[in-house]
């Protein structure tokens, strides 16, 4: 187990709450760490090979743990069986996948089987620093956080505000490692109706476009519509970066429905 310098420096890694990180991958594990503990200063980065080593870290305040399945299937059994003994473990804090898994190999379906362990969101090999960097925030803000649309039925999620999400973007960022997203200076400008406002407030939760359009009275094509409204003033090529960008905007105006 490694802990975050900073901790380890002033003795304090027992009063900091955590982030854990478990990859069997040194490399990988010591690279997401190091990219971690430069965005949240606040937490000790702590770094385990497997979930069966988590005894080395008992009694530590652990707000969110990553877990990298690899090339795995999300829902194959050594997989289940790793999130089954976390969700033992874990009294409290929130679970996120890492996955090399093509994002649109994984189903609504499997989703679905994921919530019932705790999982939160998962995080493809494929997404920028940046992106992960936002799904980390939105999960430990409360939210949840899945690339593709779907539908999810986990009861004990809980909502995510615009603000909240806001207020937890960090100050400081690694040099070289967390490069600033496309068009931040064109988003500050964005102006939105309420309608989009309320479809993007959605969007921050993790909401399919089915559920976004049964709890806003409106047709999927009418969701459809605003999400392409809010894309097109964020300068967003989808709805992921939409989420993103949408982090860096200025207050949004209500420009009419």
């Amino acid at each position: 187990m490694t802990l975050s310098f900073s901790a380890e420096q002033n003795g304090s890694a027992h009063d900091h709450p955590s982030i854990v990180v478990i990859d069997h991958h040194p490399l990988w594990r010591s690279c997401l760490a190091r990219i971690l503990r430069a965005e949240f200063q606040e937490f000790a980065i702590l770094e385990i090979e497997t979930a069966h080593h988590w005894d080395s870290i008992v009694g530590k305040d652990i707000s969110l743990v990553a877990l990298n399945t690899g090339s795995s299937i999300v829902t194959d059994e050594r997989v289940l069986e790793n999130l089954a003994y976390l969700r033992r473990s874990l009294r409290e804090g929130y679970l996120v996948l890492l996955t090399e898994i093509d994002e649109s190999a994984i189903t609504d379906a499997m989703i679905f089987e994921l919530s019932k362990y705790g999982v939160r969101g998962y995080i493809a090999a494929s997404a920028s620093v940046e992106i992960a960097l936002a799904a980390f925030r939105l999960v430990m803000a409360g939210g949840v956080y899945f690339p593709r649309s779907v539908i999810m039925s986990c009861s004990d999620w809980t909502p995510v505000s615009p603000e909240n999400i806001v207020a937890l973007h960090p100050n400081a960022t690694m040099i070289g490692m967390a490069p600033e997203p496309p068009a931040i200076a064109n988003t500050a400008c964005a102006i939105f109706t309420e309608r989009e406002r309320q479809v993007m407030a959605s969007l921050l939760r993790g909401l399919s476009n089915k559920v976004i359009a049964s709890e806003l009275n409106l047709s999927q094509n009418t969701v459809k519509s605003h999400i392409s409204h809010i894309m097109r003033k964020l300068h967003a090529t989808n709805r992921t970066e939409a989420v993103v960008l949408s982090q860096h905007a200025g207050p949004v105006t209500n420009g009419g429905l």
